[in-house]
């Protein structure tokens, strides 16, 4: 009985061993995206109908929402802008994790007119806790639930970043973490003059 089971196991072992080596084979082999492409898991604007990604922009920039200290800031101040646009939580561990790889970006691409924007769906009790042992180099607004389900932009979770261009078209969106070395290459290829 131990023999069989002992060959039970060796066999199990062996059989993971060889799946994943085979996963990692397939993942080498697999093409690396060109620079500046959009990686996967970033929803590229063409992949979403023209009026469907204007309808978002449109949303967006219509808002006007409370900074920390409670004075209204309107989205459109932005325009001309390449804008990217964070909703996040204090209670939510991937928006945590990309901020500060935000804020640096943010210092590195603001001469280049580019405008990092988060909206917190939080207290804002909660966000100017978070802020005094964290810094962001960036504007936090605050959100609620409500305002982020409109018909056209509709938040569904939690991180979710949306980029736009300078002419005010949707570069793509991401809901979940979003992290430096896959969002600058994407604002390298936006800042070209």
């Amino acid at each position: 009985m131990k023999r069989q089971t002992a060959l039970a196991l060796a066999l199990a072992a062996g059989v993971a061993t060889l799946a994943t080596i085979g996963w990692l084979g397939h993942r080498l082999l697999q093409p690396a995206p060109a620079p500046g492409a959009m990686p996967p898991g970033l929803i590229a604007a063409a992949k979403m109908p023209p009026e469907q990604g204007q309808a978002m922009v449109d949303a967006i920039m219509a808002l006007t929402l409370p900074d920390l200290a409670g004075k209204p800031q309107a989205m459109a101040q932005w325009r001309g802008k390449v804008l990217v646009v964070n909703y996040w939580a204090s209670w939510c561990a991937p928006c945590i994790e990309e901020m500060p790889a935000f804020s640096r970006l943010q210092e590195k691409f603001a001469a280049r007119g580019v405008q990092f924007v988060g909206i917190g769906i939080d207290d804002v009790e909660k966000m100017q806790a978070f802020v005094s042992r964290t810094p962001v180099a960036y504007p936090l607004l605050v959100g609620d639930a409500a305002g982020s389900q409109t018909p056209a932009l509709q938040v569904r979770g939690l991180p979710t970043t949306v980029l736009i261009d300078r002419d005010g078209r949707l570069e793509g969106s991401r809901l979940g973490r979003l992290d430096e070395a896959t969002l600058e290459p994407i604002l390298l290829r936006l800042t070209r003059d």
